[in-house]
């Protein structure tokens, strides 16, 4: 969590606020660029200032000074979750986030990090949710490489005094500049839940805030003890003390997991243009459906990683979790290969197109890069009905290029594919097809990549995917079924 903004009517600081080093010297310089290759083990944080062991959970209390003087309770609970969310590349480690003000709820964040061959510590993004009661203030999300956002050093690997500010991420279309420099070394802090030695204190600004600091104090082997401030612009006056670090196991840890799945649920309905471009969160599908309960209704996480031959890559609809859908139902149907399908009521309304998002159902699956595909779907046209043919879906990829090398259809852009079928109720093998024209489809690499099937009308249905290189790359099969 990084420093909130002063029009603001909760002014929220973390524990975690990402701010850099002393005014004179923050000289707005870009993180360095972000190598993948770097990265061998990268959810193994193990950088002696800011461990990351999956289950912490680390509580800090304090107080903050609101704008006319008074003095606030103030608490911050972090927790690695264990969790893997692929940012860039780089399978980043989840930290889920809470923030409470005078015991209310001020922010919930789901923060991403990764240590490089180094042992630089990188936040790769984040997706705060900014909270007045139950209303929702604001989600000043960004990720690595969307919208110019770029990773950056939230922990050296070798921290010393007298080197430069360094920039701990950089999100420029919410104003996230935060920067850091090694204030301090080899010092002693006493704080509740323990005494320290050869604290490392960091001091902590922004280019919005040049003559505010936030001095983070790090001890080694446990990370984050302390919160101190100086400057005269500094707002907030925040300090923070370890109050306690926990070891959640078995089903405390699994609570803490499914609660930031539900925070990334949200992310995808609050957060289409960043969060909404993102890979879902590894393990979701692992940990089952997940019921969100939030102040507005929001998408079901798309979750579901589907093996099979990158070669061939058939998806039956009964392949998919309840949680990898969003505003569409599952329908039994002993025709189809697992007995269902997937629909949509028809309420005789049709569906706006990409970058519009819903309904949808998402999924992942790996592909070869190189090669070309040819998309199908066997899609079950409904009953027309008022403005609806029942007829056509919209297929996008999280990473696809055309037939020139060109990156297209992508998720969340308006460049997408039609698979439309005839106005003939039934079951057809439909093409996904550009400007009516079949389409070959290639990947940049080998590798996951993230599929969307948005429903283009109401009342259509379908109950297989293909992705084929090869014996599907010409025509459809013939079959109803393609077995696998």
């Amino acid at each position: 969590m990084h420093r909130k903004k002063p029009q603001f009517a909760l002014i929220i600081a973390a524990v975690l606020l990402a701010a850099a080093a002393c005014a004179p010297q923050s000289n707005g310089e870009l993180p360095p660029e972000l190598d993948p290759q770097n990265f061998d083990r990268p959810t193994e944080i193990t950088n002696s200032f800011l461990p990351m062991t999956p289950g912490t959970r680390y509580v800090y209390e304090g107080i903050t000074v609101e704008d006319d003087g008074t003095e606030v309770s103030h608490q911050v609970i972090i927790h690695i979750t264990g969790l893997t969310k692929v940012i860039g590349g780089v399978p980043s480690l989840v930290s889920w986030d809470l923030d409470y003000s005078d015991g209310e709820l001020v922010e919930a964040e789901l923060a991403f990090f990764a240590q490089d061959n180094d042992g630089a510590v990188w936040r790769m993004g984040e997706f705060p949710v900014e909270y007045d009661g139950e209303m929702i203030l604001d989600t000043p999300a960004w990720i690595h490489g969307i919208k110019d956002a770029r990773a950056g050093i939230m922990m050296q690997a070798k921290p010393q005094t007298g080197t430069p500010s360094y920039a701990q991420g950089w999100g420029p279309d919410v104003d996230w500049t935060d920067r850091g420099q090694v204030d301090q070394v080899d010092q002693d802090t006493c704080v509740p839940a323990d005494c320290y030695s050869d604290v490392l204190v960091i001091a902590e600004t922004s280019t919005s805030e040049p003559d505010a600091e936030q001095l983070k104090y790090y001890a080694p082997g446990v990370g984050n003890v302390r919160v101190g401030w100086r400057g005269e612009g500094e707002k907030t006056r925040e300090t923070l003390e370890l109050v306690k670090v926990e070891h959640l196991a078995g089903a405390a840890l699994k609570e803490v997991q499914i609660k930031a799945l539900e925070l990334e649920s949200l992310a995808y309905q609050e957060s289409q243009d960043v969060y909404g471009l993102t890979e879902p969160i590894l393990e979701a599908a692992a940990l089952g459906r997940i019921e969100v309960a939030t102040p507005k209704e929001t998408a079901e996480v798309p979750v579901a990683s589907l093996p099979g031959s990158p070669e061939e890559i058939v998806i039956y609809a009964s392949d998919l979790p309840e949680n990898a859908l969003f505003e569409l139902e599952f329908w039994d149907d002993e025709a189809s290969p697992g007995g269902r399908l997937i629909g949509l009521v028809n309420n005789g309304d049709e569906l706006d197109p990409p970058p519009e998002n819903d309904p949808n159902a998402t999924f992942s699956v790996q592909v070869l890069g190189g090669e070309s595909y040819r998309c199908w779907i066997h899609m079950k046209v409904g009953e027309q009905l008022g403005k609806s043919t029942a007829n056509v879906i919209y297929v996008a990829f999280s990473d696809a290029l055309n037939e020139a090398g060109q990156t297209a259809y992508k998720i969340q852009t308006d460049s997408y594919l039609t698979a439309q079928g005839s106005q003939q109720q039934g079951w057809s093998w439909v093409g996904c097809d550009l400007e009516g024209a079949p389409a070959l489809i290639e990947f940049p690499a080998d590798g996951e990549i993230t599929v969307r099937l948005q429903a283009g009308m109401e009342g259509v249905g379908f109950d297989q995917f293909i992705l084929s290189m090869g014996e599907y790359l010409e025509s459809p099969p013939v079959g109803a079924i393609v077995v696998k």
